[in-house]
């Protein structure tokens, strides 16, 4: 299993992920607005199909560098979505806002418990729209993932932007064209 994400379809993206805590933590981890916050974002998450999740972004919490030029004026972002499955503790689909006049995408979760109390977590996110946003995307969801791991076991110890523009010069590399699979 790599740690990489890949694009599998013109607009659509997985990542595949083991993580050394069990599945209820993880679980946790993702709709806990307190615990997702030392990873990826706060804001709140209804505990149930047609509910609504809330993407409160402030990466300052998750970097002790100043953020890259492009992100500079970004203090606070906040993102509405709708749930489109809560299914605790295995699965959670959500629409998610890409970005102004881009519509709407779809992103689904999905955990299964491992061997050892470890937990894999598949995400699809489909609905990614042109290729500068797939490589932001892949960059963001590695990044994000990268630090999970490390809030699952202990304090968060990577810098949230050292790793996101480290990824985003490969993923720029990966992704070859804008509407076919980028290589693995």
């Amino acid at each position: 299993m790599t740690d990489f994400g890949k694009q599998t379809g013109p607009q659509q993206i997985e990542f595949t992920r083991r993580f050394d805590a069990g599945i209820e933590k993880v679980w946790q981890f993702l709709v806990d607005p307190e615990k997702r916050k030392l990873w990826f974002c706060g804001g709140s998450t209804d505990d149930h199909a047609d509910g609504q999740i809330v993407f409160e972004f402030d990466h300052r919490r998750l970097a002790d560098s100043a953020p890259p030029e492009k992100y500079a004026s970004e203090q606070v972002v906040t993102h509405y979505g709708e749930i489109l499955e809560y299914e605790a503790p295995h699965r959670l689909a959500f629409t998610w806002f890409e970005a102004e006049d881009a519509g709407t995408s779809t992103v689904e979760i999905t955990l299964k418990p491992l061997d050892g109390g470890a937990t894999e977590l598949h995400l699809v996110h489909t609905g990614v729209a042109g290729r500068d946003m797939l490589v932001g995307v892949l960059a963001g969801w590695h990044g994000h993932f990268d630090l999970l791991g490390e809030v699952l076991v202990g304090p968060r110890q990577s810098d949230f932007w050292v790793i996101d523009q480290a990824l985003e010069a490969k993923y720029d590399q990966m992704i070859e064209t804008p509407g076919g699979p980028g290589d693995d």
